[in-house]
């Protein structure tokens, strides 16, 4: 292997490690909201998660 060869590898990995980090947030709060059921109750999750943890109502 070339050393240009290398560091298209490296630099390939890197960039899909950063994205795959990048998603982590987003994914959790999707699996959350999908565990708990919510997603069918209101457009913004992060706002019924909100609400279930501090005893909210509408």
């Amino acid at each position: 292997m070339t050393l240009a060869k290398i560091m298209r590898c490296v630099t390939a990995g890197l960039f899909l490690a950063v994205f795959a980090i990048g998603l982590l947030p987003f994914l959790l709060v999707f699996f959350l909201t999908d565990v708990s059921g919510l997603s069918d109750l209101d457009p913004t999750p992060i706002y019924t998660l909100v609400n279930k943890f501090i005893g909210g109502s509408k």
